[in-house]
Formats: C-alpha cells, sequence, structure tokens
C-alpha cells in the first residue's frame, strides 16, 4: 500500500496540483477500497445467502476503511515518511505506475461488474 499510497500523491501533488494531496490520497485510497470491499462482500452474501446488501451497510464499510487509512498514513505520520522514502515496486518506477494504474483501475471498474455480477447471482441463485 505504500507504493500505491505513494504514487496517488504524486497524481494529486504533480499532476492535479492540489493544496492537500495527503488528505485526498487518504480519501482516494479509503473510499475506493471500501466500495471494492463492499462489493465483494454483497457478491457472496448473494452467492451464499441470497441477501442483497443495504446501501447504509455498503456506506459504512467505505466510512470504515476511510477511517483506517486515515489513521494509517495521515494520523500516524507514515505518509510523511512515504514521501521521503519513495517506495516501488520491485525498485522500478515504471512497474509502480502500471501497477497503480491497474489497482485503481480494477477499484473503479468494480462499481460496474459489481452491479452486472450482483444483479446475474441474484437472478441464477434466488430465485
Amino acid at each position: 500500500m505504500d507504493v500505491i499510497y505513494y504514487y496517488c500523491y504524486l497524481f494529486y501533488k504533480k499532476i492535479l496540483k492540489e493544496d492537500e494531496p495527503h488528505a485526498l490520497t487518504v480519501w482516494a485510497l479509503g473510499i475506493g477500497e471500501g466500495f471494492f470491499i463492499s462489493v465483494l462482500i454483497d457478491i457472496l452474501l448473494i452467492h451464499f445467502f441470497c441477501i442483497k446488501m443495504d446501501k447504509w451497510l455498503m456506506i459504512g464499510i467505505g466510512l470504515i476503511c476511510l477511517l483506517l487509512n486515515y489513521f494509517y498514513f495521515f494520523k500516524s505520520s507514515r505518509g510523511q515518511r512515504i514521501i521521503i522514502y519513495k517506495p516501488a515496486f520491485f525498485g522500478n518506477r515504471k512497474i509502480s505506475m502500471i501497477l497503480t494504474i491497474i489497482f485503481f483501475i480494477v477499484l473503479i471498474s468494480s462499481m460496474f461488474w459489481g452491479a452486472i455480477c450482483s444483479k446475474y447471482l441474484l437472478e441464477t441463485y434466488c430465485r
């Protein structure tokens, strides 16, 4: 997560030129991870128990992930240390950028494939 945090921070700092790149990085990671975890839990609940997850539970999971990232990166000053050390996957900057982009593509695409998969499972297993 340190590498993904670092490259997400660089995106907000250098490309978007935001005033608070640390805070935006924590928000992006927290909400993205929360939504992805919610989609996975929703698919498992539908598949095994035919229960569709409530939107408030999804929002709660997103907020929990946001708080965990806040305490892990922001409150503990770990985010500041990550920026100083400039971590990279396998010591390679290009691989790190590619894997970070893939990470966010998977998180964002889960909004689409999660809904499609949930609908299919509801129609198939829960008649």
